[in-house]
């Protein structure tokens, strides 16, 4: 049988493969990046620690980070994946202003999504964040470069 009057079906998947890794990996990319999505990362603070317990981020795609304070007192969420020219959108948080445009609070007991768009970089990189006022509160979140350095 033919599938659409040119190609054997038992071709068809090889030669669409075939083409496909001529096109390059780029393709590739554009495709889960489109399948992707908005991409998330939670972080849960509880008694005196931050850990991410899901999620990871690609260069390029909106990205939630839900920083959920599960302690009893005020924490603050800062990272240095957050430039000065990085827009970032908060919802259930404040902005400490006296630290800087890119220092957030949540309150203990409720839940903080900052919404922004990691920029491009070279390579996969993992990025710290930090309470600034309790030292013990830290981690890392990891941000995925597809195309890397070699574009590839």
């Amino acid at each position: 049988m033919k599938i659409g009057g040119f190609l054997p079906k038992p071709l068809f998947v090889p030669v669409t493969l075939a083409v496909g890794a001529l096109l390059g990996l780029g393709m590739v990319t554009l495709a889960v990046q489109a399948a992707e999505g908005t991409k998330k990362i939670e972080v849960v603070i509880k008694e005196g620690t931050a850990k991410v317990v899901t999620g990871y981020t690609i260069t390029g795609l909106p990205t939630e980070i839900i920083v959920r304070n599960e302690d009893s007192v005020t924490h603050g969420f800062n990272t240095s994946l957050f430039e000065d020219n990085t827009k970032v959108a908060i919802t259930g948080g404040s902005i400490a202003k006296e630290k800087g445009p890119h220092v957030y609070r949540v309150d203990a007991g409720k839940t903080m999504t900052l919404i922004f768009t990691p920029p491009p970089m070279e390579g996969s990189q993992s990025f710290a964040f930090w309470c600034d006022m309790h030292r013990s509160v830290k981690g890392e979140m990891l941000v995925v470069d597809f195309a890397g350095s070699e574009g590839g």
